[in-house]
């Protein structure tokens, strides 16, 4: 199964606020109001955040940690750099020359 951890510029920047502290941090429920209730709100229902009432503020879980590191450290180069761009980049309009398909051996 793949993780498809997402975030909006928001949810990303309050998971960044939790997970660039110590792991005991908590941030305490009047230090809360002040941050956009949209990103709080999508990190409790994901269960990245997590009211702890004996400190009377909110953790983060590790579910949301792991989620924090999935984010940064998700892989976005190509097993085969040398196939064609995408077919949405026409290269001949920058003056590019057109490549023709590269075919792997294996298919037939």
């Amino acid at each position: 199964m793949t993780d498809t951890t997402r975030l909006s510029n928001r949810q990303y920047t309050m998971l960044l606020m939790f997970a660039s502290e110590p792991k005991d941090f908590i941030l305490k429920l009047e230090a809360a109001r002040g941050f956009d209730q949209r990103a709080f709100r999508s990190m409790l229902i994901r269960e990245y955040v997590a009211y702890q009432p004996s400190a009377k503020g909110f953790r983060l879980t590790a579910l949301g940690r792991n989620a924090f590191h999935t984010f940064e450290s998700t892989d976005i180069t190509r097993k085969d750099p040398s196939l064609p761009l995408t077919k949405y980049f026409d290269g001949t309009l920058y003056g590019l020359a057109a490549r023709g398909i590269k075919r792997r051996r294996d298919a037939a």
